[in-house]
């Protein structure tokens, strides 16, 4: 399977897994039959058979509707029905399937210079709302005595997500003032714990009417609001419906249930503790989401405590290097270890001799003996992953792919770093070792741990340029500033006029570019602002500096760790104008061709936020045209001599 089918076929699964569904069992189910359809369809091809014609029958939502989606696969191998289907291709792309090109034919360097920037952009502005919605959290908790409240998803994966959830918060705030002030009592709500729904995400219920006309019908609309058997409030986040949700509800007996459900809490907590010790294991774990879950772990721990003596007189102080996590799915086998996992299942209804049995076996001698093998091996790759992660200084490297795959790809990372980082800046960036090239909805950044290198010799001057390295010897169309500085680098290799400066503080061009390069440098400033302030990194300062006895062009640092990461671009859009870069951006410090695409800034929208101000850095005001043309000729010399020393480094 090519990179873009990879990434298409996520988007898919992303829209169709079956725990999105859980109160729709229906759904649920023919969804997952689908994917294990899918899924043997795919294992077909890696195995280079011909799968056997395949229908799929997909449930996603629209709304707040379930809509049914078919693909029809045939034994071509090819999966564009199914992208079609989704709406994820056109109809020519579905008729021209074999026109998407394949992962061996996207270019590392090209692809990661074009989509760093706004990834890095992206990954920011996704960390700032994810403290935000934390602090309106703990302020919202604090305020009405909540024992919890929990939005959606416990992770929010992309901005959008990110500003429902305080849009959600928003919402039940003012709903819930009103209630307080209303019943005139501030700890109305107190010890109570809240499930909010967004109205996009919201779990849907079908309901069966007759109609005027006797036919008996059936619509689906959003849960109505209750009381679950733990004692939390679902609610949802519908301003109109909202207070009328809440006043709907038995809060007596919410409290109640909230009462129960915390005692076993608390149970789960003391025993925890002693059951590890007991054992000898690493920790021990169990799923405490509902109080049916907390009341088994509690029997199951109970059993094995009353074998105690018989446990330490079995085991003498032995230790396992393993974990155990108690789980209530019956599917299952009463208890499963993995080779490639530090972790040993058991099941909740599974007898405390069978499990002292397997602990006294050889059977818990190998499982404590790969779990150490399986530890160190992770302690090996989070060492290689946080060398990649300090010689980019990216803000975190994480692994996707295979356990195999891991320490091919940081080595190649590691082995062309020095290239890497001329061409391409990654300070700040989340990065994936995955299989395929993908930026994600909160930042990071996809690349295959097989990413190609062979040319990269050859690819560097022209990305340095600004041109793609497949590109002929025609200028790009990438908009006016990209084009000047093509001509200006064909001007100076053909030995006619010299370089022209090419710093940010002064260019002479259109008032649209002069307002572009203003607004891009203002943005860049307070997206360097922000990084440092994560990071703990300052950032860099412009001055004249001399190196090596060349004078660098104003504005340009002369270090390799000193700039700041500029202008950041949009993720997998087409260029409609270009800008010149300061700082090294990933490139040689010396380097004064710069061209970056700059397209526009996505729709991001801070009145949606609360508590987060705008950061906007003043425009810069523009030069006179006399005072243009003295400061390019004063500084041509500097930038002549420093562009002939940064050819001689290439």
């Amino acid at each position: 399977m090519d990179n873009a089918s990879k990434k298409l076929t996520r988007q898919v699964i992303r829209q169709v897994h079956p725990d999105l569904f859980v109160d729709s069992p229906y759904e649920k189910q023919c969804n997952s039959e689908s994917l294990k359809r899918l899924n043997n369809y795919v294992d077909e091809l890696a195995k280079n058979r011909q799968p056997k014609p395949t229908t799929l029958e997909f449930f996603v939502r629209d709304g707040t509707q379930l809509k049914r989606l078919q693909a029809q696969l045939t034994p071509s191998g090819s999966l564009a029905p199914l992208f079609f289907a989704f709406e994820l291709i056109s109809a020519d792309d579905l008729a021209n399937v074999g026109g998407v090109s394949s992962a061996d034919d996207t270019n590392f360097l090209a692809w990661l210079k074009d989509q760093v920037s706004e990834a890095v952009r992206t990954a920011e502005r996704h960390d700032v709302m994810k403290w935000h919605i934390r602090r309106l959290k703990s302020s919202f908790e604090e305020k009405y005595g909540l024992a919890a409240v929990q939005i959606g998803a416990e992770y929010a994966v992309s901005l959008e997500e990110q500003e429902n959830q305080v849009d959600s918060l928003t919402a039940l705030d003012d709903a819930v003032q009103e209630v307080t002030q209303e019943k005139n009592n501030p700890n109305y709500f107190k010890h109570l714990s809240i499930q909010l729904y967004h109205t996009s995400a919201c779990p849907q219920e079908a309901y069966s009417f007759v109609d005027d006309n006797g036919v008996f019908k059936m619509r689906t609309e959003h849960m109505k609001a209750y009381v679950g058997d733990d004692g939390a409030l679902h609610l949802v986040a519908d301003r109109s419906t909202l207070k009328e949700q809440i006043y709907s509800l038995d809060l007596e007996r919410a409290r109640m249930l909230t009462k129960v459900s915390l005692y076993w809490l608390k149970r789960v907590r003391d025993l925890t503790p002693a059951v590890t010790q007991l054992l000898g294991v690493r920790h021990v774990w169990c799923d405490t989401k509902s109080e049916q879950n907390s009341q088994k772990f509690v029997l199951w721990a109970g059993y094995l405590l009353e074998k105690r003596e018989e446990i330490k007189d079995l085991f003498a102080g032995r230790k396992f290097a393993f974990s155990i996590i108690v789980h209530a799915d019956t599917s299952g086998p009463l208890i499963n270890f993995h080779q490639s996992s530090p972790i040993l299942n058991v099941r909740a209804d599974c007898p405390a001799s069978h499990l002292i049995n397997f602990l006294a076996s050889e059977g818990g001698s190998e499982a404590s003996k790969a779990s150490t093998e399986v530890q160190n091996t992770r302690a090996k790759e989070e060492a290689l992953l946080e060398r990649v992660r300090q010689v980019f200084d990216a803000r975190c490297v994480i692994k996707i792919c295979m356990n195999d795959q891991v320490k091919e790809a940081a080595m190649r990372l590691l082995d062309n770093a020095d290239v890497i980082k001329q061409v391409v800046d990654l300070r700040g960036a989340c990065i994936a070792l995955d299989d395929c090239y993908e930026v994600w909805d909160s930042g990071f950044i996809s690349i295959p741990y097989n990413f190609k290198i062979e040319e990269l010799s050859n690819m560097l001057p022209k990305l340095q340029l600004g041109q793609h390295p497949s590109s002929s010897s025609e200028p790009p169309e990438s908009g006016p500033l990209v084009s000047e500085a093509y001509q200006q680098a064909q001007s100076k290799s053909a030995g006619n006029a010299p370089y022209a400066n090419l710093d940010g503080n002064s260019r002479t061009r259109s008032n649209s570019s002069n307002r572009s390069s203003s607004n891009n440098r203002s943005s860049s400033s307070d997206r360097s602002s922000s990084s440092s302030s994560s990071n703990g990194s300052s950032s860099s300062k412009r001055s004249s500096s001399s190196t090596n006895g060349n004078s660098s062009v104003d504005g340009a640092p002369s270090t390799d760790n000193g700039s700041s990461n500029s202008n950041r671009s949009k993720v997998g859009a087409s260029a409609h104008g270009g800008s010149l870069t300061q700082g090294h951006n990933g490139m040689h410090p010396k380097c004064l061709l710069r061209p970056r695409l700059q397209p526009p800034s996505p729709p991001f929208r801070p009145h949606q936020i609360r508590a987060i101000p705008t950061l906007r850095a003043p425009a810069q005001p523009r030069l006179a045209a006399s005072a243009v043309h003295a400061q390019v000729c004063r500084q041509s010399l500097q930038a002549v001599s420093a562009a002939r020393n940064c050819l001689r480094l290439l």
